[in-house]
Parts: C-alpha cells; sequence; structure tokens
C-alpha cells in the first residue's frame, strides 16, 4: 500500500497501534475502577464514605494538569517508544501495586502514579499516527485510540460491577474486590510488558511528508500554536466540546434526577451507556470519513452543530426511547471530533511536535470539564456549544498536500 507521499506503508502500523490501544484501555480501567462498585469500595477503605473514595477518580484530572506538559516535552524529546513508555511503565507499575495496597493511604499512592501515567498515554495519539500512518489514515489511527478509551470505560464499569455482585451476595466483598484489582493490575501489567518489547517507535521510511519533517522545540512550538487562529478557534472549541462531555459524563445522575417515563435511578446507567457506545462507533466510523474525503472541518462543525440542539433533548425530554437516541447521537457526533481535531491541529501546526498541540488540547478539556461540572448547568453548555460552533466555523480546512 502507498500513502499519497508514494512512501511504503509498514503493514506493522497496526501491530503498534493495537499495542498501544492496551495502556490507553489501562488508564480509563484505573481511573474509574471503584466508580461502579462505590459503596463495596467505601465500606472497605474509606468506612463508608463515598465522597472520600470519590477522590481516587478526581485525582486523575487533577494531577493531569500540572503533568501534561512535561509528559508532552518527554514525549516530543524521547520519541514515541520511550517518551509515552515512561508514561506505560508508570500505569503498569503502579497499576499493579494498587493490587498490595493495604489500606485507603497506600491505594492513593498508587492511583495518583497511575494518573501520572495517563498524560504520556492521552498526549501521543497524534504522534502514534503521524509516526507510523499515511495520512489517509491518520484520523481512523487517533479515532481507534478513543474508541479503546471507551472500551476500558465499558469495561470497567460493567465489569467491576459484575464481578462485585457475586460476591457482595456471598458476604465477602473483600474477595470481590481482591479479584477486581488482580484482573485490572495484571492487565495493565502485561500491556506495559507488550508495549516495551514489541513496540518501536517509527518505521524505517516516514509514511508521510509530515513525519519525515524536523519538528521544532517544544517552547517555539507553543509560541508558535497561540499565534496560530485556526489553532486558537480549534482550542476554544476543544475546551468546549472535550469539557462538556467530561462534565456531563461526571453529571449524569444529577441530570436525571426528574420525572421520567422509566425508574429515575436506571436512566442515569442507561443513558452514559448508549452515550459511550455511540462515541465508540462515532469515533472510528466519522474519523475514517474525514480521512476518505480529507476534510476535517465539516466534522467539526457536525460535531458542535449536532451537539447543541441534543443538551436540550438530554435535559428536558422525558421519554426514555427519545432520550436514548438522543444520547447515542449526542456521543457519536460529539466524540468525534477528538480524533479528528487532534489530526486537524497537527496538520494545521506541523513542524509542531505532535505532542505539543495534542497535550495543550487535552490539557484545555481537563480544565473546562472540571470547572463546567464545578459549576455546572445545562442551559450554559447549550449555550457553549452554540459558541463552538462559531469557532469551528471559523475555522479553515486543510488544504490537499502534495508530493
Amino acid at each position: 500500500m502507498k500513502s499519497k507521499t508514494e512512501n511504503p506503508v509498514s503493514p506493522y502500523r497496526w501491530v503498534v497501534l493495537v499495542l498501544f490501544m492496551l495502556p490507553a484501555i489501562s488508564t480509563q480501567i484505573q481511573w474509574i475502577t471503584f466508580a461502579p462498585i462505590a459503596k463495596d469500595a467505601a465500606a472497605l477503605y474509606t468506612g463508608g464514605n463515598t465522597e472520600t473514595l470519590d477522590l481516587l477518580a478526581v485525582v486523575f484530572m487533577l494531577v493531569y494538569i500540572p503533568m501534561s506538559f512535561p509528559a508532552s516535552w518527554c514525549i516530543d524529546r524521547f520519541g514515541l517508544k520511550w517518551g509515552t513508555g515512561i508514561g506505560v511503565i508508570i500505569l503498569g507499575v503502579c497499576g499493579f501495586l494498587r493490587i498490595f495496597a493495604p489500606d485507603f493511604t497506600w491505594l492513593m499512592v498508587f492511583q495518583v502514579g497511575c494518573a501520572i501515567g495517563q498524560p504520556f498515554v492521552l498526549n501521543s495519539f497524534t504522534k502514534l499516527a503521524g509516526n507510523w500512518f499515511p495520512e489517509e489514515e491518520e484520523a481512523l489511527a487517533s479515532g481507534l485510540i478513543t474508541m479503546s478509551l471507551f472500551l476500558g470505560l465499558t469495561i470497567a464499569m460493567f465489569a467491576g460491577d459484575f464481578i462485585m455482585a457475586n460476591y457482595r451476595q456471598a458476604g465477602d466483598p473483600q474477595k470481590g474486590m481482591d479479584i477486581i484489582l488482580n484482573i485490572y493490575g495484571i492487565f495493565s501489567l502485561a500491556g506495559m510488558v507488550l508495549y516495551l518489547f514489541l513496540v518501536k517507535d517509527k518505521p524505517k521510511t516516514p509514511p508521510n511528508l509530515i513525519a519525515a519533517e524536523k519538528k521544532v522545540t517544544m517552547l517555539i512550538g507553543i509560541r508558535a500554536l497561540f499565534k496560530n487562529r485556526d489553532f486558537l478557534y480549534l482550542l476554544g472549541a476543544f475546551f468546549i466540546g472535550l469539557g462538556a462531555f467530561n462534565a456531563i459524563s461526571s453529571k449524569i445522575d444529577y441530570i436525571f434526577n426528574r420525572p421520567l417515563d422509566i425508574d429515575p435511578s436506571l436512566a442515569p446507567g442507561i443513558i452514559g451507556g448508549l452515550i459511550i457506545l455511540g462515541g465508540m462507533f462515532g469515533a472510528v466510523i466519522l474519523s475514517a470519513l474525514s480521512d476518505k474525503f480529507h476534510k476535517r472541518k465539516i466534522f467539526m462543525i457536525l460535531s458542535m452543530g449536532v451537539s447543541l440542539p441534543l443538551t436540550v433533548a438530554l435535559n428536558y425530554f422525558p421519554g426514555i426511547v427519545i432520550l436514548g437516541m438522543a444520547a447515542f447521537t449526542f456521543g457519536f457526533f460529539l466524540v468525534s471530533a477528538l480524533p479528528i481535531g487532534l489530526t486537524y491541529a497537527v496538520e494545521k501546526t506541523h513542524p509542531v511536535p505532535e505532542a505539543t498541540s495534542n497535550g495543550i488540547l487535552m490539557l484545555s478539556g481537563q480544565i473546562s470539564g472540571i470547572l463546567m461540572a464545578l459549576f455546572f448547568n445545562m442551559i450554559a453548555i447549550t449555550v457553549l456549544f452554540g459558541v463552538g460552533l462559531i469557532f469551528t466555523l471559523l475555522m479553515k480546512d486543510i488544504a490537499e498536500r502534495k508530493a
């Protein structure tokens, strides 16, 4: 197979992608391990205090903020194999050590370790795509990684509760917790080992023109990013879109604490699951279409434009069928903006290092997600999606590259 630059494309790229997806899945599993079994975990670790237990998840968002730039610097400086590998090692070791945590304090220590490893993985999406994939597959590669994040969320949400339910009925939740931590810890460690032994930094021949370019330093890149008008519009859209998704996901119980045509206690799980399912499909399908037509802007416009009315539907409609359709569609279009937007940033800002633009965009979504969750209001989020739509309309689409 040949890319548009007529460079040979290595089939080993798919092996590297799959091996990268394993620690990506692990970041999400470690993040929300305790969310679906909060009461059981709180009884074992915090004397029944679920608010204290929630800190195990919150720490991931808090740690990401100071660690994002160091992680991006490491990825730019040491490359995909070892720049990202630093985080993969930390994640694998600390995820495994959670098995042996004797109390909440040690569990938090290892959880912070996992949180430190996360930005090394999340900030590497476009580095992997740029190093290994031709331009007509770059967004698809980032889309598949995005899908793996949601797969990790799905595994943690359903597997943890399924395992614990059996041991809860048997009156031995500690045994259930031990099994969950063992499974997740071994998975993280195995993913680390496979990554370190089998992942290569890049193929012998660059698969695209950008991969062959010499990159500027991180500091020069940051200055260039904030002088690039299209990147600033994209940054505004990411701040709104990714932040809104994070906030809605964390406050989904609050949204559906209202009269519905089903038991309100069931709605968050159903709607949240459909958002995740829609996001998994959208991240792959729309990314592939974006690559096929070599267009980014129209998909970003669709992401913001479709999300705007759907936030109204999620906030006000009482029928579970309509809510389910709205949730799936919301996830389908909004989540696709992540891989497509990250790819757009690389294409618009090269020779800025991929991890630099990737890291800044992801960081903006983490910060806005915290702010939107603290001051949560669905009407305000709807208005913000309107602002995000304006940002995407002002963006200029990418130009066709020529060899």
